[in-house]
């Protein structure tokens, strides 16, 4: 038994530490193949194009839209469920891979749609079968100063024995405004595993405790 937990306990270890390094943005059309995408965002070296708004204008395309890229929350490439060691992890759902498309609506908006992909690995101290976890995926208005979307999703995957099993999240088309083609420079979207994020339930209030009854005495003879 001793001997089977060592390797899956390093396998845990390489999957947190490779989620950072292989979280890179891509297309859907790599993602998911037979989706339109858009292609990354214009180069800075490319002073022409960078330097230069570009207006919107109908017809437009979803190649002239510059898609923002995705970056992984801060502690949000992995949710780990179980002891504070390897040995002790019942099991850990890590991202591998996200991807993202911005197609036009109309003059003034867009859709926003991202995927992430990632897999599941059953720990040491866990067994075979399915679970979830919960990841955010936000977009940041970055001229209000705020998100103009955030929302939590439930990610599943099963695993019939020990080993691992892929997850795939592909959002609802989400529509925002749009004043520019340089969508990257006006907005930041982030995706990460909710981990312990969500506000604390709210305590239930406590039933008032019923007053005592007055003792009966006697009355005097």
């Amino acid at each position: 038994m001793k001997s089977m937990a060592l390797p899956r306990a390093r396998a845990l270890a390489l999957t947190l530490c490779a989620a950072g390094l292989l979280s890179a943005c891509s297309t859907l059309d790599n993602f998911m193949p037979g989706a339109h995408s858009v292609r990354d965002t214009v180069p800075a070296n490319d002073a022409k194009a960078s330097d230069t708004e570009k207006p919107v204008a109908l017809p437009l395309t979803s190649d002239e839209l510059q898609c923002p890229p995705i970056e992984i929350d801060e502690g949000g490439a992995a949710a780990r469920v179980g002891g504070p060691d390897n040995a002790t992890v019942r099991y850990q759902f890590a991202i591998s891979q996200t991807a993202r498309e911005c197609a036009p609506v109309s003059t003034n908006q867009f859709t926003l749609k991202v995927g992430v992909s990632g897999r599941l690995l059953i720990g040491p101290a866990g067994k075979p079968g399915t679970y979830s976890a919960p990841l955010r995926v936000t977009v940041h208005d970055e001229n209000a100063k705020k998100d103009a979307f955030t929302k939590v999703y439930k990610v599943e995957a099963s695993v019939p024995d020990a080993g691992d099993a892929p997850f795939n999240l592909v959002t609802e088309p989400i529509v925002l405004p749009m004043t520019r083609t340089e969508l990257a420079d006006d907005y930041t979207l982030t995706v990460g595993f909710d981990n312990g994020k969500a506000a604390a339930p709210t305590p239930k209030p406590k039933k008032p405790q019923p007053k005592p009854k007055p003792k009966k005495t006697d009355a005097p003879n």
